[in-house]
């Protein structure tokens, strides 16, 4: 028990605050508030319709609506690989820009529909903020420029976040997932085999809903990976596992008592149960392939989540297939040092990897 355990969490019992803030978390009104977040906008993620101030170059990201079946409108980036747009430059820089303009007459949008080989990462982003905040628009410089004529990275806002219309909840977010995924199958032409889903936080649990819901299809329909960072087991204990500041975990009681943490979990409006979609996932594929990533210094949320969910499904993964010591002796474990260790389990073509890093909080 580390001693800030031993300090902050008996100080949490002690002081009673925890069962106030307990019975104000179960109204749904404050718990879409404290999940979503989707009111807070810091001015970098403001910049939605001017990508360069991000550090992308000239129309590299094409900026375009896509529509839900329920009728909201979200905002949307598509970025083409940066070694793809030093081929085409001339292209990208005289076209016209507009988030109006049809994104099947910009230049990433061809590229991406006319590469059979090309791959698209869609990404799933968390709760606060839009997809123009600076980390988010870190990562994705990153992932365009790595495999650089190849990798295209689709990212875009909820239902109430930013430019996109609408409010936010469970279902919402998964027919706003259902309504960009649809849109690389049916109208991108990307194949699933060349898609990896990529969620961090809070779009752990909507990649994760997304692809589950992809696999219960009458005629299923399984991604080329499924990528989740600093994910959690479900809301109930993402809401008693988080830390105000990164300091106070004030719903920590909660935690500590099993029937009440069930209680607690009942009163939970959108529970985004992903323990048991990735069980149910694991269980039901022959080539599931699944990462989880997290770091030990995360204060937001903890690292043991990702711990629970690896353990849960590789358990699903293994039943059946092989005894308990057979599948012990094909996890792979690999020492990091300072970087962390990284452990795999493959049978055939399914894949389930946890990278736990040292360092690297959210």
């Amino acid at each position: 028990m580390s001693l800030y355990t031993a300090i902050v969490i008996p100080l949490a019992f002690v002081s009673g605050i925890w069962i106030p803030i307990t019975l104000l978390c179960c109204s749904p009104w404050v718990q879409k508030q404290m999940l979503y977040l989707h009111w807070v906008t810091l001015w970098p993620g403001k910049w939605l319709t001017e990508p360069e101030r991000a550090g992308f170059l000239k129309n590299q990201t094409a900026s375009f609506r896509i529509p839900t079946k329920d009728g909201e409108r979200l905002f949307a980036w598509l970025m083409a690989p940066l070694g793809l747009y030093s081929k085409h430059a001339d292209e990208f820089i005289g076209e016209p820009s507009s988030v109006d303009a049809d994104i099947e007459q910009r230049v990433a949008f061809d590229l991406l529909r006319n590469d059979t080989d090309a791959r698209l990462v869609v990404y799933f982003h968390g709760n606060t903020g839009t997809i123009a905040q600076g980390r988010r628009t870190e990562e994705y410089r990153m992932y365009s420029s790595g495999a650089s004529d190849k990798m295209f990275v689709l990212a875009f806002d909820y239902r109430g976040f930013g430019q996109s219309t609408g409010t936010p909840s469970e279902s919402g977010l998964l027919n706003d997932a259902e309504a960009v995924i649809d849109w690389a199958l049916t109208v991108a032409c990307v194949s699933p085999d060349r898609i990896v889903l990529l969620g961090h936080s809070l779009g752990t649990a909507v990649a994760t809903g997304i692809a589950h819901r992809y696999m219960n299809l009458d005629h299923a329909v399984q991604f080329s990976g499924l990528i989740l960072c600093a994910a959690f087991t479900n809301t109930a204990n993402a809401f008693s596992s988080y830390s105000i500041a990164n300091l106070l975990p004030l719903l920590a009681p909660v935690r500590m008592i099993p029937s009440l943490q069930t209680w607690f979990g009942h009163q939970m409006c959108d529970t985004w149960e992903t323990s048991s979609r990735l069980t149910d996932m694991a269980r039901r594929s022959n080539k599931f392939q699944l990462m989880l990533v997290h770091a030990e210094d995360d204060m937001t949320m903890p690292w043991n989540h990702t711990e629970e969910l690896f353990k849960s499904t590789l358990k699903a993964a293994m039943e059946g297939a092989l005894t308990d010591d057979e599948a012990l002796d094909k996890v792979r474990v690999i020492d990091l040092g300072e970087s962390g260790r990284q452990e795999t389990w493959c049978s055939g073509r399914t894949r389930i990897s946890k990278l736990i890093a040292k360092h690297g909080g959210k």
